[in-house]
């Protein structure tokens, strides 16, 4: 197996290299990599697009890159359809092909950056829906060259984690995913819970009709195609390119809150909302409230309009990045008494 020096394509844009790296184009390239990775006793690693990461200057053991980008019918019926696609394909280009086909679900996902094989990692999520919703199962191989499929009941799907998330930090244990199967709508029932997303489309004067809608769902509504094109534009509106401007996407998780820290945010016009038996609270509001939005350090700083999104604005370095984060989360925690976590991983 060639290996090979490389420089590690991150949207932050930090300067990243690994001294071993390759393409693995195929199931058994991915068990000759793991096999390779086991006797050298350097750990494995896989990454797709660099989109959820902060990549240290040196990322240790053999990092892959897994170049599949199928897309394979699995099963039809009247209702469904199941897919299995390769993880190197990109997460936005599948939105779009399955809208062009017909298949329903991820509509409300679209432009989120990254590939497949990145989106069960981080459970992505976006206005109103989560990706495990639509998945089946992850094809992996593990640490023992073991291919096998795991079903969505047993990849620990919660917000923004996974079973996956905190094996990606461990090298020597991580779970190279070479694929995700997914079941989609074939009768389109579009999600609209999501009040910015509701208004975009003109839906607000709905609102108490869709109150009666289990999950936000409404019929007589807008076309998936639509709320694609409204969530587009929703994030074009608020989010930096990241070819423009490099970024990670949102850099913090919406905190789990209990009732009295609720009730004293209410008092600073700061409105949690219920979640799971407790509740969660807007952590761009924190940052903006707490004073950070549009604020810089250097070569980094939260974007003026979406404070949760931190940019690399010239020549920053990972150091420079967490530690600028550090200094937010100090100040919520001072603040608010609210400890703000990380959503992409630190890849050292």
């Amino acid at each position: 197996m060639i290996t090979e020096p490389r420089q590690l394509p991150n949207t932050l844009r930090l300067p990243a290299n690994a001294q071993t790296a390759i393409d693995l184009s195929s199931q058994a390239d991915a068990i000759e990599a793991v096999a390779y990775a086991s006797k050298a006793k350097c750990g494995l690693r896989c990454l797709g697009e660099g989109s959820n990461v902060v990549l240290m200057p040196e990322v240790q053991g053999l990092v892959c890159y897994i170049k599949d980008t199928s897309i394979r019918v699995l099963s039809l019926d009247e209702n469904f359809v199941t897919i299995a696609v390769g993880a190197g394909k990109n997460w936005h280009e599948l939105v779009e092909e399955t809208l062009a086909q017909g298949w329903f679900g991820l509509e409300n996902l679209a432009l989120i950056p990254g590939s497949v094989g990145a989106a069960p990692i981080q459970n992505i999520g976006a206005y109103g829906v989560e990706v495990a919703q639509f998945i089946e199962s992850v094809n992996v191989i593990d640490p023992d060259q073991n291919v096998r499929d795991i079903p969505a009941s047993a990849c620990g799907f919660a917000y923004r984690d996974s079973v996956f998330k905190a094996r990606l930090a461990a090298a020597d244990n991580a779970l190279i995913i070479l694929g995700v199967t997914f079941r989609l709508q074939l009768r389109p029932t579009v999600n609209l819970s999501y009040a910015e997303l509701a208004e975009a489309l003109e839906l607000n004067a709905g609102k108490e009709a869709m109150a009666d809608k289990p999950n936000g769902q409404a019929t007589n509504a807008p076309t998936p195609t639509q709320v694609a094109a409204a969530v587009m534009a929703i994030r074009r509106n608020k989010l930096p390119d990241p070819y423009e401007h490099p970024n990670a996407g949102s850099f913090f998780k919406n905190p789990v809150i209990d009732d009295e820290i609720a009730q004293r945010l209410e008092t600073l016009a700061i409105k949690p909302y219920p979640f799971a038996g407790g509740f969660k609270v807007s952590a761009a509001q924190l940052i903006d409230v707490a004073g950070w939005k549009g604020t810089r350090s250097g070569d980094v700083g939260c974007w003026p309009h979406q404070p949760l999104v931190l940019v690399n604005y010239g020549q920053a370095s990972a150091d420079d990045l967490l530690g600028f984060a550090q200094e937010i989360q100090r100040s919520v925690s001072e603040q608010f008494e609210i400890q703000l976590e990380m959503e992409p991983s630190v890849v050292s």
